[in-house]
């Protein structure tokens, strides 16, 4: 039976000669893996685009619960980016975030106000015509309330860091923390660079105390290197 589902690409990986392992967080299933088949061949390599990671796609699956596989019958893209994949600044932050939440997605059932939420908020981002540097940690802070795991204030965050004795806990401005992941997204933040990264450390280690399987992230050096 063929299901319509709107979806969110995490990740692919290539398989045999032809064929794409295809990672994507769906409205309907939530994590869900597919194969697609011939999509590397010479005819079919324009359709490598509609499978890179963050791009947002209607689809029609052919999805039995159980099965660990399922195949694409139809996938088309419903809101091509303008600037994620040209800007370096929105693509360094795409990279990023769609590395941790190939880390931390993992319920395979529906959660619509996620999906909603990971869609609203990568159409900001690729639309944005400024003030998104902090994008990635006002995403993150509000990320963890749908994995179950939000503080329930930055004070609660920074006491959770200190209790694990991150050492960079000492140096995060709570009331600064706080004004920011309150904000809305794009809405004029003043924050150095230097405070920006501190606040990020620690909710990637609040993240890590969370979420066992959370590990390294290989983007994080070249986020670094581009917000700096």
């Amino acid at each position: 039976m063929i299901t319509k589902t709107k979806g969110l690409v995490l990740h692919n990986l290539k398989y045999r000669e032809t064929s794409l392992l295809v990672t994507i967080y769906t409205a309907e299933f939530g994590i869900a893996s597919y194969i697609e088949n011939g999509v590397r061949s010479i005819k079919a390599k324009h359709k490598m685009a509609l499978f890179q990671p963050l791009t947002l796609l209607d689809l029609e699956v052919f999805h039995k619960p159980g099965r660990g596989l399922h195949r694409i019958s139809e996938a088309k893209c419903y809101f091509p980016y303008r600037q994620i994949p040209f800007d370096v600044g929105k693509s360094s932050i795409a990279l990023f975030l769609s590395e941790i939440l190939g880390k931390v997605l993992k319920e395979e059932e529906a959660n619509f106000p996620l999906y909603d939420f990971l869609e609203e908020s990568f159409q900001f981002l690729d639309g944005a015509q400024g003030n998104y540097e902090n994008f990635h940690i006002q995403f993150l802070w509000n990320l963890a309330s749908f994995l179950g795991f939000a503080p329930g204030s930055t004070e609660e965050l920074i006491d959770q860091l200190k209790q694990s004795q991150f050492s960079g806990a000492n140096v995060i401005d709570a009331d600064m923390l706080s004004d920011l992941v309150m904000a809305n997204y794009g809405e004029p933040f003043l924050i150095s660079r230097s405070q920006r990264k501190e606040c990020l450390s620690g909710l990637l280690y609040f993240y890590r105390l969370h979420m066992e399987s959370f590990g390294e992230l290989r983007s994080w050096e070249i986020l670094q290197e581009v917000m700096a």
